[in-house]
């Protein structure tokens, strides 16, 4: 027997304001600010938006941002090609199972899902036609495919700036990022395998982008040996500074970078409904 797509829930953020979503992103990537700077622009998105259940999440990593979007949700399933994280995500609470597959080739049941959901992955899978496929493969009759993704706003802005082309090719390999795909080229990716763009919003304004590539190039800086983001966590694991306190200093340092208006957006929010 299918799984019914409805009734739709809010996820975890609901209601919440925008500084507690900084935090929340803040807190689920406590050695990477620059990370928790583009996640809170997502979770901003996914706010409002509602999850059939059960839930597949694509590229789940280690579970901490589904524990912060799908906390309110239950069950969910994890799709991991890491073998590492997998495991942590296993361990970690927040799936009923998770599996370690290519998201090309998953090894899911045929309509198994009234969601499935997906931040930030696509654009790291250089077959992502073939997880679009899947995807929609695995969902029910009016599931929904809800999926984050960096639009070409965000490569342009970087092949704008100092070095150019060059510049975003390095950042490319240094994030594994193989594409940035326009809102009509996913709308007609996504009509291709039965699935319709029933909503779509944008994240990652221009200024917040700026803000990003900043912190994001001083992350990866070497001092002492190792990069700045290395010695980040190790004073996390050492426990040097009070979880709180760390929280709220970057609070502090990233609200203003946040709190912008989506101009121009650096990236999508796209709600797929499979029909029916």
């Amino acid at each position: 027997m299918l799984p019914a797509p409805n009734p739709r829930f809010p996820t975890a953020l609901v209601a919440r304001r925008d500084l507690e979503l900084l935090q929340l992103a803040l807190r689920a990537h406590l050695h990477q600010p620059a990370i928790a700077l583009w996640r809170a622009t997502e979770f901003v998105m996914l706010r409002d938006v509602a999850f059939g259940m059960p839930v597949l999440d694509l590229g789940c990593g280690t579970g901490e941002v589904a524990r912060v979007v799908l906390g309110s949700h239950t069950p969910v399933d994890g799709l991991e090609y890491l073998a590492r994280e997998a495991g942590v995500a296993l361990a970690s609470g927040v799936y009923r199972s998770v599996v370690r597959a290519d998201a090309t080739r998953a090894p899911l049941r045929a309509g198994a899902y009234a969601t499935v959901y997906s931040q930030s992955v696509l654009e790291h899978i250089p077959d992502d036609l073939g997880a679009i496929r899947e995807a929609a493969r695995t969902l029910a009759p009016g599931g929904r495919l809800v999926f984050t993704v960096p639009a070409p706003a965000f490569a342009a802005r970087v092949r704008a700036g100092p070095g150019g082309q060059a510049a975003l090719d390095a950042l490319n390999a240094r994030l594994g990022h193989h594409h940035y795909r326009s809102l009509d080229e996913w709308c007609s990716v996504l009509g291709g395998v039965g699935l319709r763009v029933i909503a779509s919003d944008g994240h990652l304004p221009a200024a917040t982008q700026r803000a990003w590539q900043r912190l994001d190039a001083l992350l990866v800086r070497r001092a002492g040996g190792r990069r700045v983001l290395d010695w980040f966590r190790a004073a996390q694991r050492r426990k040097l500074i009070p979880k709180n306190v760390w929280v709220a200093l970057w609070t502090a340092l990233l609200w203003r970078p946040f709190h912008r208006a989506v101009d121009d957006p650096g990236g999508y929010l796209i709600v797929a409904q499979k029909r029916a």
